[in-house]
């Protein structure tokens, strides 16, 4: 039998060696920082780790162009308002807030569906997303915080949960005054004590079911007293004892955890004490 190779197979392995050889000179000769170079994409290789360091981030050009989430997102046109009064910064009658849930979801979904959505730590407002869609309207409630004839006006969430709506003229202030968002069968609600905190999420509405659960009356609050207790129930849910969105099936199942972390604390239960003895 002949052995070694043929014309053919020698043809071949001289071909495969120049055309490696003819790679390696064209990448030894491409200057440094081209387009598809790690630099021109944000990266650099980190001081003294060599050969095998990896690359670092430039935070320069990772950043460059990059715009903030309140420049892209507009503010919500106001309902009731004209242009020149939503225009006017902290007019009197002017009231705007975001609404906000666990995972961004203020009507009920399937527990398959809430379980595969990651969740998020949570003081309130930072683990709940806002809420697309929802419809915010203010009304004139009773004592129990249930609407007390028709809604004085309405509007819809934004894209980025963002709501602006005009207070009638003969609206006032106080724990009488509600904000209340819906979605499906759910819904959030927040008395208009002042303008400058209206965002409805699911803290103000656990402490307004406590309150009434307590046999408390809104009619025999004030807007002082009521922000006391708004100030110490915040406190318990967010620094006290703070609860975690993470493993909320959605609104309710929230609810009842700040619920019971508000009933719990001491100084909350000790101030709806007091005003239940008066």
């Amino acid at each position: 039998m002949r052995r070694g190779c043929s014309t053919e197979t020698r043809g071949l392995w001289v071909w495969l060696f120049c055309a490696m050889f003819l790679a390696g000179c064209e990448a030894s000769e491409r200057p440094a920082g081209g387009p598809d170079s790690p630099e021109s994409q944000g990266l650099m290789m980190p001081e003294g780790e060599g050969e095998g360091g990896g690359f670092a981030f430039d935070e320069s050009l990772l950043l460059e162009g990059a715009e903030s989430l309140s420049e892209q997102v507009p503010p919500a046109s106001c309902v009731g308002a004209t242009e020149e009064e939503a225009r006017v910064e902290g007019h009197p009658s002017i009231l705007r807030g975001v609404v906000l849930a666990p995972q961004g979801q203020l009507a009920r979904r399937s527990n398959l569906l809430e379980y595969l959505i990651p969740t998020a730590h949570a003081a309130p407002l930072e683990g709940e997303l806002p809420v697309d869609g929802a419809e915010v309207a203010l009304y004139r409630v009773d004592g129990r915080g249930e609407p007390a004839g028709e809604a004085l006006v309405r509007t819809t969430t934004d894209r980025a949960g963002q709501w602006c709506v005009r207070m009638p003229d003969d609206a006032e202030f106080g724990p009488q005054l509600m904000l209340i968002a819906t979605a499906g069968e759910r819904r959030l609600r927040r008395p208009v004590l002042h303008r400058a905190d209206l965002d409805l999420y699911s803290q103000p509405e656990a402490l307004l079911r406590l309150i009434v659960e307590e046999g408390l009356s809104l009619n025999q609050l004030t807007i002082a007293t009521y922000l006391n207790l708004d100030v110490m129930a915040q406190s318990a849910v967010d620094l006290i004892a703070p609860v975690s969105v993470e493993g909320a099936h959605g609104v309710e199942s929230l609810l009842a955890r700040l619920q019971q972390t508000m009933a719990e604390d001491p100084r909350l239960s000790q101030a709806l004490e007091r005003l239940y003895e008066e």
